[in-house]
């Protein structure tokens, strides 16, 4: 196995996407990674054996890659003098720039038919390059250069040109690429231990990186294959198509970057040792709407409202008859017994910034679901593009105003909006929004101590009863809170009440609890529980640590 880790020392990764230029990359591609060793060893005089241990390296498969969550920043515009202020006309760099071009291929030529002798045409030839290459008498010798021309090579003189600098902040500021299968010779291996020693950017100038070889890295999540995610990677004549570029921009035409698209996917969790790996009813296909900056304004408190918005929206393009599936509800109007579609906003949580803000809408497609509905959900929705447009959806709340977003078929940006952050297999979960249990439990937070103590016993065996509703085992452990137990999620209280029809049909207000369970077995996600568990509440996050409450002194069951 070669695994070489890219440690960026800012915490930031700065580089623009190469299909958008107001949007930055992520992950870190492949082929930008095999680009700053060629920079590097170009910059060092081209050593032969670098050389080959960079043809050894280009002609490898994809590698997988480990990356930490990112939080992109928001782009704006800046405003930059340009570097290239001159009081010589363009005209005058072109013409000269197109001399040295004749005479360079002629030099070449010359020297070719001379057998390699510096004979006086090849003298010649090389010496009417120097000649255009000398340019003292442009800057020595003003003549009658306009005024208004020398004052434009002053920075408060220069024209502006716009410039982004998309990046993206790193949770973890180390990403890793795994070659499983490659086992590089001791020479090729020392080689390219010199490179990365050397290496010092990654993308942009400021996105500073230091780069080493690490023999036991942790397991990818993202791998080759049929996924979203197309990455530029590299196969062999890389070095070579990346020195004939070079030739062709010389650092200052327009560049482009040849590289092999590889799709990649989010690698699926494999239990170690046989471990049994449990399913929900709730896991399945994620379709995942992103809302448009200026509409991540809306706290997770308001989920229900949202979730019930774009339900609205989406069942408006299903067609007659709507499958059960998809209405959630029987013929005769009675609630569905079956796993159905749900509709889930996903709040920006988990991290140390996070601020509860939903940040898009996932339609939830249970893996259970049967092809009927499936087919009627993906109908509604596309009908809906095809009306409003693809780039012109909306959730209208009346004068609340409204929300707009956009399907993200690919992987996106976001760390909230990856379904590999919510899917990802786990011992332990925790609530981004609160559980609405199936029964009330009692006063948590009034009486006697007793009867506070029952409330919260009772709170705890409605959240067990809850995970075998999506067709869990019982849970380990389970501890519940009025207050969130993941960073950044907002307090039960925060929401509104949560009501539903009881059995007699008058609205019944379901008590909202977060929760932190543990399971026995590896349960893969997505994880949704409670009585709310179609309109957003009791959406879980997968953990890796032990939790507590944030404020287990109020409303913590101990």
């Amino acid at each position: 196995m070669l695994a070489i880790e890219v440690n960026f020392l800012t915490g930031r990764f700065v580089a623009t996407a190469h299909n958008d230029r107001e949007s930055g990359e992520w992950p870190p591609h492949p082929a930008r990674f095999y680009s700053a060793l060629v920079a590097t060893w170009a910059e060092s005089g081209e050593d032969t054996v670098e050389r080959e241990a960079l043809e050894w390296l280009e002609a490898l498969p994809a590698p997988a890659l480990v990356t930490p969550d990112a939080v992109p920043r928001k782009v704006v515009s800046h405003f930059v003098p340009v570097n290239d202020a001159s009081i010589i006309g363009g005209a005058w760099y072109e013409r000269r720039s197109r001399s040295l071009d004749d005479l360079r291929d002629q030099f070449e030529t010359e020297l070719e038919l001379s057998g390699g002798e510096l004979t006086k045409k090849v003298e010649g030839v090389r010496a009417k390059i120097d000649k255009l290459l000398d340019v003292d008498d442009q800057v020595t010798k003003t003549g009658n250069t306009s005024p208004n021309s020398a004052i434009a090579l002053l920075p408060d003189g220069r024209g502006k040109q716009e410039r982004h600098f998309p990046s993206v902040t790193l949770e973890e500021p180390i990403v890793t690429y795994v070659w499983p299968q490659a086992h590089p010779p001791d020479a090729i291996k020392t080689a390219l231990n010199g490179l990365l020693e050397r290496v010092t950017r990654l993308g942009h100038s400021s996105s500073l990186v230091s780069c080493r070889f690490v023999e036991d890295p942790p397991a990818p999540n993202y791998v080759t294959g049929s996924g979203d995610l197309v990455l530029r990677c590299t196969a062999s004549g890389q070095l070579a198509a990346l020195k004939q570029r070079f030739e062709q921009h010389r650092a200052v035409k327009p560049r482009s970057l040849p590289f092999t698209a590889v799709r990649y996917r989010e690698a699926a969790e494999v239990p170690s040792d046989g471990e049994p790996l449990l399913r929900p009813d709730t896991a399945g296909d994620w379709i995942v709407f992103e809302f448009l900056v200026q509409s991540r304004r809306i706290p997770s408190s308001r989920v229900v409202e949202i979730a019930s918005t774009m339900r609205a929206a989406v069942m408006a393009y299903a067609q007659d008859p709507i499958p059960e599936g998809l209405s959630g509800h029987q013929v005769r109007g009675a609630p569905s017994r079956l796993p159905h579609v749900a509709f889930l906003p996903l709040p920006y949580v988990g991290h140390e910034h996070a601020d509860s803000r939903i940040m898009g809408v996932s339609v939830s497609l249970p893996a259970s679901l049967d092809e009927q509905s499936r087919r009627a959900t993906l109908r509604a929705i596309g009908l809906w593009e095809r009306e409003r447009g693809a780039d012109s959806l909306a959730l209208t709340f009346g004068k609340k105003g409204e929300l707009r977003l956009v399907r993200r078929p690919g992987l996106s940006d976001l760390a909230t909006l990856r379904p590999g952050s919510w899917h990802r297999a786990s011992h332990q979960w925790a609530t981004a929004t609160p559980i609405a249990l199936p029964t009330h439990p009692g006063p948590l937070a009034k009486g006697s101590a007793a009867s506070r103590s029952k409330a919260w016993e009772r709170a705890e065996q409605a959240v067990r009863r809850a995970c075998e509703n999506v067709g869990l085992p019982e849970p380990a452990e389970v501890e519940v809170s009025l207050q969130p137990f993941v960073r950044g999620a907002r307090p039960a209280a925060d929401f509104p009440a949560f009501r539903q029809r009881g059995r007699d049909g008058t609205p019944v207000a379901r008590r909202l609890v977060h929760a932190a369970i543990t399971f026995h077995d590896l349960v893969q996600g997505p994880l949704v529980l409670g009585a709310g568990r179609f309109l957003g509440l009791g959406l879980m996050r997968p953990l890796s640590d032990p939790v507590s409450s944030a404020n287990p002194s109020e409303g913590s069951n101990g």
